[in-house]
């Protein structure tokens, strides 16, 4: 059975000014401790289905990785069964974190606790404490599993959720499911890597700048290359009025028809779409699924501090891949959509400085497609932002001014 996490009750902890209008947003949302804390619980373990994993990261029973739910440590873990189980990392003893690595295989040792030496298998059973010869006899094993969090899946795409009233993935995701289908195909991949960087900056504004169209080839000059503007493209929000998701949709011109403005333009080749249609997915409240050029990417969005959000970049190859396929995508993702590469390492100059500034009170100010007032919007739109926002205040509990649809 899943593990419901106990949730405070009441309103945020802090006196949170929110202006009427859905297009002003409050600097204090990016500096306020108390707020960040009680984000951790309203957000991540609130309603919501939060990105995880997929299936090719852990292929093999026995297989982990460790993640957060928020502030809340886990395991997403492939069991002797088959079957995928998201565990609380921490021992049911005395609370001790079990796992300290990134990923590993437990089929065989289980996961064991280094505190008191209790060991568990794979899908979270106790198996053996040391010394039990002074324990209670109503001592039970079975009592004391892992507790485990809600798991769905989509196309190998690994859900987690802590709430017991989070509705079904399917009602959950809605539209955004043929957004993801894009990206995923049949979900059979094949895992490439992952890099891990922290941005000086708090999750909301990492996350709200994907739903931000606006600064796409305003500031990032490897759109600007590929002329990603003169394509059109728009931006979705499935679902806005109930879940914030966004699916943006872009395209870029291929490499052959461009002027080679870089040394090696082959670094923004499409070799395995018949178009060069991009997607930008954001599963609110902080799951990314994306598939410009050939990077097939997942991106988890890890909040360490109010100030501090761990990004993990996740890299995939389709399961059927050519080799020669496979090199390509693995030059291409870090160099383009890694953390260093052409297009992320100008999102970290740009949103550090706006956590920085943020200390000043005042708004933040959505201008962009905002005359619109529901999707969908133009892809160089940054409306979308005030559908993340009307989302998140819903689970803050802070009054929600957005319209109603006609």
């Amino acid at each position: 059975m899943a593990t419901v996490l106990p949730r405070a009750s009441g309103g945020p902890p802090v006196s949170l000014r929110w202006p009427p209008e859905d297009n002003r947003i409050p600097r204090e949302i990016f500096t306020d401790p108390d707020l960040f804390r009680w984000e951790m619980d309203a957000v991540f373990t609130g309603p919501v289905w939060v990105l995880v994993g997929h299936e090719a990261e852990i292929p093999q029973p026995g297989d982990y990785k460790t993640i957060s739910v928020g502030a809340v440590p886990v395991i997403v873990v492939r069991g002797g069964d088959g079957q995928v189980r998201v565990l609380l990392n921490a021992c049911a003893h005395r609370g001790a974190r079990l796992v300290e690595g990134p990923s590993g295989n437990v089929l065989r040792a289980g996961f064991r606790c280094i505190y008191h030496m209790w060991t568990y298998a794979p899908d979270g059973t106790l198996q053996g404490v040391s010394l039990p010869e002074d324990f209670p006899a109503e001592f039970r094993r079975e009592d004391y599993g892992l507790p485990r969090a809600r798991v769905a899946t989509h196309r190998g795409l690994i859900f987690a959720s802590f709430h017991d009233e989070t509705p079904p993935l399917p009602a959950y995701l809605a539209e955004l499911t043929e957004g993801l289908d894009r990206v995923v195909g049949d979900g059979r991949l094949r895992y490439l890597g992952s890099v891990k960087v922290v941005f000086r900056t708090n999750w909301k504004l990492y996350v709200e700048n994907i739903y931000d169209g606006y600064h796409v080839t305003a500031l990032h000059t490897g759109f600007q290359v590929v002329r990603l503007r003169s394509h059109g493209g728009q931006r979705l929000v499935p679902n806005y009025q109930r879940n914030g998701h966004l699916w943006g949709q872009s395209r870029s011109t291929r490499v052959d028809e461009l002027r080679p403005v870089l040394r090696d333009m082959s670094l923004f080749e499409v070799r395995t779409k018949p178009t060069t249609d991009h997607n930008m997915i954001v599963v609110f409240p902080s799951g990314v699924v994306t598939d410009y050029f050939d990077t097939i990417q997942l991106r988890y969005v890890l909040p360490l501090a109010v100030d501090r959000t761990l990004i993990e970049f996740t890299f995939f190859a389709r399961s059927d891949d050519p080799e020669e396929v496979v090199r390509h995508r693995v030059r291409q993702g870090p160099a383009v959509l890694g953390p260093a590469g052409a297009i992320t390492l100008e999102d970290a100059a740009a949103l550090e400085r706006v956590q920085t500034s943020s200390v000043a009170r005042g708004d933040n100010v959505v201008l962009k497609g905002t005359p619109k007032r529901f999707p969908p919007y133009r892809h160089v739109d940054e409306a979308p932002i005030r559908h993340f926002y009307q989302a998140y205040r819903r689970l803050l509990g802070v009054a929600d001014g957005a319209p109603s649809q006609p």
